[in-house]
């Protein structure tokens, strides 16, 4: 980044804390593209996960109706505070996401959008709060680690493709954003990250007998890589089914009986889901 307009200033007496995987956003052009992504208007209520020093945070305040700024450390809601003064619509919320009730901070059932700037080791675990709250945001964006993304964003068939995938994918439309180098940010980390958008779907992306057996069965399926899907689902005794039993529902399907579990699309996870059911409950 040689355009110094396009530096966001970060102040001489911050430093990036190592066991809180800080790293911060310093570049400009990638904090407006996060922005537009959001997609907001006067009436969204936006959560923030690790505001930091609130250089998006400041840009999506005069955007939105409220916006709360979830941030975890202490020496940081001190210039956050001061970056945030002039906005009133902001709260600052020092607290761990991942021990924060979401509900309550809201105060009621309300829509609303999140964003954040993921600490590597806590991308799955973040997203999957959302995931998991009965009140689930109408839209997230995002920036993890690439490896993740690619992760999230891949379709069936790819080594990289597993349950989470799936998990997300059953609510959520993700989309590409951007990519951003590492010199985006102070410290550097070693990889490149990735910009996210998930879109809430208007309904699950497939019909299936529960949602818990549902995930059940695909997490079974990809709980052993390496085995074959008929051997997976065969050893967990809660299916009480036999590999014969889930090789003869693969044939039924046109899928090989000796696949193994990301050759199945999500739509197959959800038939094969429905089979087991059946069996299950007969």
């Amino acid at each position: 980044m040689k355009n110094v307009d396009n530096i966001i200033p970060l102040p001489n007496y911050i430093r990036a804390k190592k066991a809180l995987g800080q790293n911060f956003l310093i570049d400009k052009s990638i904090a407006l593209k996060i922005v537009e992504a959001l997609n907001l208007n006067k009436e969204d209520i936006v959560i923030e996960v690790g505001s930091g020093t609130g250089a998006i945070t400041a840009l999506i305040a005069p955007l939105c109706k409220k916006m709360y700024a979830v941030e975890t450390d202490q020496d940081l809601i001190k210039p956050l505070t001061a970056v945030l003064a002039k906005h009133d619509n902001v709260e600052i919320v020092n607290k761990d996401i991942l021990k924060t009730d979401i509900s309550s901070l809201l105060g009621c059932n309300c829509r609303y959008k999140t964003v954040a700037n993921l600490p590597y080791y806590i991308t799955t675990p973040v997203i999957a709060k959302f995931l998991e709250e009965e009140n689930i945001p109408d839209l997230m964006v995002f920036m993890m680690q690439k490896e993740v993304a690619d992760r999230i964003c891949e379709k069936e068939g790819s080594r990289v493709y597993g349950s989470f995938t799936i998990y997300v994918s059953y609510r959520y439309d993700a989309s590409f954003v951007v990519n951003v180098p590492p010199e985006s940010f102070i410290p550097s980390p070693k990889v490149t990250s990735t910009v996210l958008k998930f879109v809430k779907r208007d309904k699950p992306l497939v019909d299936v007998p529960s949602e818990e057996f549902f995930f059940s069965v695909v997490r079974a399926g990809f709980s052993q890589r390496r085995k074959k899907l008929s051997n997976c689902i065969a050893s967990m005794s809660s299916f009480n089914t036999s590999k014969e039993a889930v090789e003869e529902m693969l044939t039924k399907m046109d899928i090989r009986a000796d696949a193994r579990a990301e050759s199945l699309s999500i739509e197959q996870f959800a038939k094969l889901s429905w089979e087991l059911y059946r069996l299950k409950n007969k």
